[in-house]
């Protein structure tokens, strides 16, 4: 009887220590990323090909096609929602007979209910291919006003290296803006503006212009830039403007 006693005993000490071992094993494979419901995190990705010489990519989260279409130069995917967010985030060629792993996107750390984006720069024929990664969240702007941003993805090339400033309406709401650099969100009252972009080192010149652009109220927009200064083919600067909120 005492035999039979100690046996219901050891076998419970050792069901009891097996599962403080895998408890701490379980916890953490639930902590994997991949493990949330990417439906009920509801988070959106778009990615924008900003080089010139990569021709039409897709976007593959865990190894699956998330763009609906390929992403041609200088366009963006718009955002997607994604079905799954398990790693790696790749960027690929849209070349049928040969698809290319181009890039692999950090995305570890990805939050729920928020949107990101991926700027493409650099030359793939000159070994400079690199990306921009962005959150596109901020505080809502106090009433009556928007708030934007600049992101620079254009090659510092034709008088660029510097940076370039970008004006609205003729004030300077960023200056000096190098090379993938990314800034804060700055608040302009709701309204039409005139927004000019010029190298830092030259800003009597003007390279790209949106004209009669509309800032509304409670919106965020992020202006970009991209392409060389001083082409005037289908590699020539550019600025465009994304609607985030």
């Amino acid at each position: 009887m005492g035999k039979n006693n100690n046996s219901r005993l050891l076998v419970t000490l050792s069901l009891f220590t097996f599962g403080l071992i895998g408890l701490p094993l379980l916890f953490t494979s639930c902590g994997k990323q991949g493990n949330i419901n990417p439906v009920e995190a509801k988070i959106e990705y778009q990615v924008l090909n900003l080089s010139y010489d990569i021709l039409p990519v897709n976007l593959y989260v865990d190894f699956l096609k998330q763009t609906t279409s390929p992403v041609s130069y200088p366009n963006s995917s718009g955002y997607i929602s994604l079905n799954t967010i398990d790693t790696p985030f790749q960027i690929r060629s849209a070349n049928i007979a040969s698809v290319t792993n181009l890039l692999v996107i950090d995305s570890t750390k990805l939050s729920r209910r928020t949107k990101y984006s991926v700027f493409i720069t650099g030359s793939r024929e000159n070994n400079t291919l690199t990306y921009i990664f962005t959150v596109d969240s901020s505080t809502v702007p106090r009433v009556g006003r928007g708030k934007i941003r600049f992101v620079n993805a254009a090659l510092p090339v034709g008088g660029t290296e510097r940076g370039l400033d970008l004006t609205a309406n003729d004030t300077v709401a960023f200056s000096q803006h190098t090379y993938k650099k990314v800034s804060d969100y700055v608040e302009l009252s709701a309204g039409l503006y005139n927004l000019r972009i010029r190298p830092s080192a030259k800003p009597s010149e003007t390279l790209a212009e949106l004209p009669r652009t509309n800032i509304e109220d409670g919106k965020l927009y992020t202006i970009y830039t991209y392409g060389l200064a001083g082409r005037i083919d289908t590699a020539a600067f550019g600025a465009k403007i994304l609607t985030n909120r």
